[in-house]
């Protein structure tokens, strides 16, 4: 369970920082009936009614006058608003988080004004880059790639819709930085939010935290859970909140309870092993139930923003769901998105692109609404494969990037964008003959082999011509064909070892930085890997790929295909 400072430490943790909103309207407002808590909402000095606004408890609508009221306990140091179809929160300069919140300044016996000022866009029409696991710590030239790398994609690519009018939002999906580097490299989730203004981040960006975003000095108690997002709080408010955008309503939880016991690896600052579990605790589970009942409109598209995956297949491939909350979690969170048409959850933490739609499990009919995207990391390997001079890739292998959401009206669509390529490109393709070879005659390759037996050592591949078809963001409804001559090849799906990630970045962790561990025999299985058998080891293949929305992308194989750990 969430856990709440006291009134004396929450005041300590928050007197030092600026408020996000300081906009001071000219509309009355007076706190009555027991409010200490109170304020407008307005539009080109408009008053706007309806709107929802909230303590992370209590959750209020303003009035036609555009005047709020809360009772607060003030347990989370802030107010927030849900911000309305049609309109947007302000950023000011070059920062680009919305002014969607204030940091409370008062003790709750006293009452004090908060108001916010949005402005009128039309955003029914829209786009999201969802982003996650940028993982800055100011080391391995991490800042200067994000600059240099990411941005420059991401700037490129939702260009086309910005000369469109279309409207462009970011969600990151937390572990924005790694708690473990925050006090040996001076660079915690604060500089991070400075760092969005420094590179020119091209949207305005909503938040939300992961595991490594909480503040590994604080010490076990009853209390980690909230006092490790102290930092977090000053930097980007509110833990949980939600907003609409167009005709979507989108809702950022925490579910990361942090716990760092006594133990674990020893770092500057760093006070315990940095643990944690997945949950959504009880206080963000009660305010979900009043913020979702204002969503009065059940076919409202629900998005939901998290940290760590909550539905993924059990093999990793399709069929059987499993959860990653507790089972009552699971529960209560399912029953109360259960009225709804359609909700995306939307996810990082593992550093790998896996779709899951719940629908396919027909054991689970209640999850039938539910598809959970969980997103590669921007970071890739930490931004070790770039130091390596490799391509960046995920944990599995696939290329680091983000995933696009295409918003029209109620109907969403999504592309997945690799920071190194363009969006046109979904797959690579491997010649497992030039495969078999590399890993055969490279002798970083057979030390590495022969010290950890259990990796696929693919110089021992045995079928002749093969080809292996690698689709970064495969789910239920993509297609895949592989033609040679014009003749239809047999294609099956399994898993396996991407060739890449053990030549680009597992080989050289270990030999080149000398870190020969235990983990180095864990065996990494793919499961959007795909096969063919040629007739031939040097004939053409024509390589097609169809997503669900019926975008198709074609490649032309021509082999002999050299394999190296630059290879695209």
């Amino acid at each position: 369970m969430k856990q709440t400072l006291t009134l004396i430490l929450t005041l300590l943790a928050f007197a030092t920082a600026s408020a996000q909103s300081t906009f001071t309207s000219a509309l009355k407002a007076k706190a009555k009936g027991g409010a200490n808590i109170y304020g407008t909402v307005e539009c080109d000095g408009k008053p706007l009614a309806g709107v929802a606004v909230s303590d992370g408890y209590e959750v209020v609508v303003t009035n036609k006058k555009g005047q709020y009221l809360i009772k607060s306990q003030k347990r989370n140091g802030y107010v927030f608003i849900t911000t309305p179809r049609g309109y947007e929160a302000m950023t000011e300069g070059k920062d680009v988080v919305p002014q969607f919140w204030a940091e409370l300044s008062e003790d709750v016996n006293k009452s004090e004004r908060h108001d916010f000022n949005l402005r009128a866009v039309n955003n029914d029409k829209h786009i999201i880059a969802a982003v996650a696991d940028i993982h800055i710590a100011n080391h391995h030239n991490d800042l200067g790639n994000f600059r240099d790398i990411f941005i420059p994609s991401l700037k490129a690519e939702i260009e086309q819709y910005r000369k469109q009018g279309i409207p462009v939002y970011s969600l990151c999906l937390g572990d924005s930085t790694h708690e473990i580097y925050w006090y040996d490299y001076l660079y915690d989730i604060g500089d991070f939010r400075k760092t969005l203004a420094d590179v020119g981040y091209p949207t305005p960006l909503f938040n939300t935290m992961g595991n490594h975003d909480n503040d590994g000095a604080t010490p076990c108690d009853a209390n980690t859970d909230f006092n490790a997002t102290a930092k977090y709080r000053k930097a980007f408010g509110p833990t949980y909140y939600s907003m609409n955008i167009g005709k979507v309503h989108y809702i950022m939880l925490d579910n990361i309870h942090y716990i760092n016991k006594p133990g674990g690896k020893k770092a500057k600052g760093i006070v315990g092993s940095r643990n944690y579990i997945h949950d959504i605790s009880p206080e963000q589970m009660a305010w979900l139930k009043k913020d979702l009942e204002l969503v009065t409109d059940k076919s409202t598209p629900i998005v939901i923003g998290v940290h760590s995956p909550i539905f993924r297949y059990k093999n990793g491939m399709s069929g059987k769901i499993s959860s990653t909350l507790p089972e009552q979690n699971t529960q209560e969170l399912v029953a109360l998105l259960r009225p709804f048409s359609a909700v995306h959850i939307l996810s990082g933490h593992a550093h790998r692109n896996r779709t899951t739609i719940c629908k396919g499990d027909s054991s689970q009919p209640e999850l039938a609404n539910i598809i959970d995207h969980n997103i590669v990391a921007v970071a890739g390997s930490l931004w070790y494969s770039s130091g390596f001079g490799g391509p960046m890739l995920g944990s599995l292998g696939e290329p680091a990037g983000c995933k696009i959401f295409t918003i029209d009206d109620k109907n969403i669509e999504w592309y997945f964008k690799a920071t190194e390529y363009s969006a046109s490109e979904q797959f690579t393709c491997f010649d497992m003959n030039a495969v078999r070879d590399y890993f055969a005659k490279n002798g970083e390759a057979r030390l590495f082999l022969e010290r950890y037996p259990k990796r696929t050592d693919y110089a021992e591949w045995e079928k002749d011509n093969t080809v292996m078809i690698n689709v970064w963001d495969w789910c239920d409804g993509w297609k895949i064909s592989i033609k040679e001559n014009g003749r239809e090849l047999k294609v099956s799906r399994r898993k396996a070892e991407h060739p890449q990630m053990i030549a680009g970045i597992d080989i050289p962790n270990a030999l080149w930085l000398n870190k020969f561990t235990d983990k180095n025999n864990k065996v990494k299985k793919h499961p959007h890997m795909f096969f063919a058998v040629a007739s031939a080891p040097d004939t053409e293949l024509e390589v097609t790929v169809t997503d669900p929305f019926g975008r198709v992308y074609k490649q032309t194989m021509v082999r002999p295909k050299p394999f190296s750990v630059k290879m695209r």
